[in-house]
């Protein structure tokens, strides 16, 4: 995801019965033997897991499909004639949305068959570089070019890569593609003159309108939409230069200010996860119920967490990181449904973890971190924890 709600781009089946209650154990992920750092950047109900891994020398990301049921790995080469590659997206039928390219100044969207096919997404004349985004079941791909007036335009690649160029509404000089869920309905914001981002959503056929601000708000910017049509994005109080406020729209374009914080990720059900900063500056694992209340979660003994991703039966999984010293040696944490949290097991390099996305199947995939014997971080390496 960014951290990402990859499950929700695609047509994830709601399990007959809830997962078994037992802890999962860790195991990192393989890479290249020339492989020094890897990481997660998606995962789907089939226990596919996708990220990149990085060579000692390489100067750049190679994409990488893992399987959390099985032994070894799958390179997701980048297109002919450059070197590097990286994963944004994943669906439950195996689409693969990404970047490809030489210079990181000029970026290629492309896109991977569920077989690991690269496939060139097309750019407007004159684009300097663009970004997929997100890819649905179908293989639709949204995301958007740079223009050289570093202006950029929302796009649209249908299943065959054609490429569509989505409306900006009156008055909007720029925007981006954010999300897309099995319907086709894309989400995404633009930009007006006064700088300020303007949430909107487009239908099927491509057609655009607003979403609603709540009174007192002067912008918002989506990040992703379910296939229930809820939406999920942070919003900009007027006098403030933040996007620091949770907002969801339910599918009927009613919205509702769920207080300060950072959301991660939304499940079918509406609940969203993230940070809660209303209590705390740095930060409360927290989650935002279908009913509008706030739920901060537990936090084992550390000063700040965040909550990444929740899965249809309300797991959720995320990090915690310690009240003093290095930021990044993180503690994977998950919630049940009922808010008890549960430390995951450490891996073989180390204590520090960071849990990223959740299926319903309750497979877990994050990083671990290894450190030198003063305790500084030296390694990232992509994990799964499975029971």
């Amino acid at each position: 995801m960014a951290v990402s709600a990859l499950l929700l781009l695609g047509s994830a089946p709601m399990a007959t019965a809830a997962p078994a209650e037992r802890l999962p154990t860790a195991r990192l992920l393989p890479i290249p033997s020339d492989g020094l750092h890897s990481f997660v950047r998606g995962l789907n109900n089939s226990g596919t897991i996708v990220g990149e891994y990085h060579a000692e020398s390489s100067g750049g990301p190679a994409a990488i499909r893992w399987n959390a049921y099985r032994d070894g790995y799958t390179r997701l080469a980048p297109l002919p004639g450059e070197k590097f590659s990286r994963t944004t997206a994943l669906s439950e039928s195996g689409w693969v949305a990404g970047l490809s390219y030489d210079d990181p100044s000029h970026l290629h969207p492309v896109r991977w068959t569920p077989w690991g096919t690269p496939k060139r997404l097309a750019l407007p004349r004159g684009s300097l570089g663009g970004n997929a985004a997100a890819v649905n079941n179908a293989g639709v791909v949204v995301g958007d070019a740079q223009r050289e007036d570093s202006r950029s335009r929302p796009l649209r690649w249908r299943p065959d890569g054609r490429k569509t160029l989505l409306p900006l509404p009156p008055g909007a000089s720029s925007g981006t593609a954010t999300s897309v869920n099995n319907a086709g309905t894309v989400v995404g914001w633009t930009e007006r003159p006064d700088g300020a981002a303007h949430p909107v959503r487009w239908n099927a056929a491509g057609a655009v309108n607003e979403l609603p601000l709540p009174p007192g708000f002067t912008g918002a910017r989506t990040s992703e939409i379910t296939d229930t049509g809820v939406v999920f994005g942070h919003g900009r109080l007027a006098g403030s230069t933040e996007y620091d406020r949770v907002l969801v729209w339910a599918a009927d374009g009613t919205v509702r200010d769920a207080g300060r914080g950072r959301a991660y990720d939304v499940n079918l059900t509406g609940t969203v996860v993230g940070s809660s900063l209303d209590d705390s500056p740095n930060g409360d694992p927290a989650r935002w119920n279908a009913n509008g209340t706030r739920t901060v979660l537990a936090n084992p003994a550390e000063a700040a967490g965040e909550v990444l991703a929740i899965n249809n039966w309300g797991m959720a999984v995320g990090y915690a990181w310690p009240p003093a010293g290095n930021p990044a040696l993180d503690k994977a944490l998950m919630w049940k449904p009922d808010g008890t949290v549960v430390p995951l097991p450490p891996t073989p390099l180390g204590p520090y973890t960071a849990a990223f996305d959740v299926n319903d199947a309750g497979v877990i995939s994050g990083f671990a971190v290894g450190t030198d014997d003063d305790n500084n971080p030296t390694t990232w390496r992509a994990t799964v924890w499975k029971r």
